[in-house]
């Protein structure tokens, strides 16, 4: 009688980018997939402006995205991979299992979402499965994501409002703003300076055609702003 014997998932011949601002964490993960997985090649990139450079010669591999990359948001590479052809899957690999960040990946393209806790077999086979289409989420966040999904569905047969223009770090800010959190505060919460918050509140009052923080937040209130 033969034994089936279990094979563990591979990413044989497929290229990889891994993007992340920790340089340690990228290269290791980058030696370790060239070590056991049998992919073809791998990049480090730890800025947006780098993985850019390398989307061009990526073709339709993998790219394993952080969400947090210093004072950047991971998900603003997704319209650059939008428009790869062919197109990568990416992978999003982040510290957080926080629902609105997984939706906003979800609804910018990201084909699955991990936590970097779950580790190097799980990231193996969140990978493979997201190539094959399957979609992976934290098991612990897959109600809140799920709801958020059929809120947001909901809302799409609301009359537009400037809320709907705005960027997923824009609405970061602004819900913060109503949440009365100093400028400074908004600056740590978000991993970002404190000139590029008052550049992009700058840009919120012009949005919302006004001329104050407390005009702004009343404004977005109006239009229906989620906490």
């Amino acid at each position: 009688m033969t034994t089936a014997v279990a094979t563990e998932p591979r990413l044989e011949g497929v290229d990889i980018l891994v993007v992340d601002d920790h340089r340690v964490f990228g290269e290791v993960l980058a030696m370790r997939l060239e070590a056991e997985a049998r992919v073809r090649t791998v990049a480090v990139a730890g800025s947006l402006a780098d993985a850019r450079s390398r989307l061009p010669t990526l073709g339709g591999g993998l790219i394993l995205l952080d969400y947090h990359l210093g004072e950047e948001n991971g998900l603003d590479l997704l319209d650059d991979v939008a428009r790869s052809d062919p197109r990568p899957t990416v992978v999003v690999v982040s510290m957080s299992r926080d629902p609105d960040k997984i939706v906003r990946a979800l609804q910018a393209g990201a084909d699955a979402w991990l936590l970097k806790a779950e580790g190097y077999r799980a990231l193996v086979e969140v990978a493979v499965d997201a190539r094959n289409e399957v979609m992976t989420i934290p098991s612990r966040s897959l109600r809140e994501v799920v709801q958020r999904l059929l809120s947001k569905a909901a809302d799409e047969r609301r009359p537009e409002s400037f809320l709907d223009s705005l960027s997923s770090r824009q609405l970061d800010i602004l819900r913060l703003l109503a949440a009365a959190v100093p400028r400074d505060q908004i600056a740590k919460r978000l991993y970002i300076s404190p000139n590029t918050v008052r550049t992009h509140v700058q840009h919120l009052h012009k949005r919302a055609g006004v001329h104050s923080t407390v005009a702004l937040v009343a404004r977005a209130r109006e239009a229906g702003l989620e906490a």
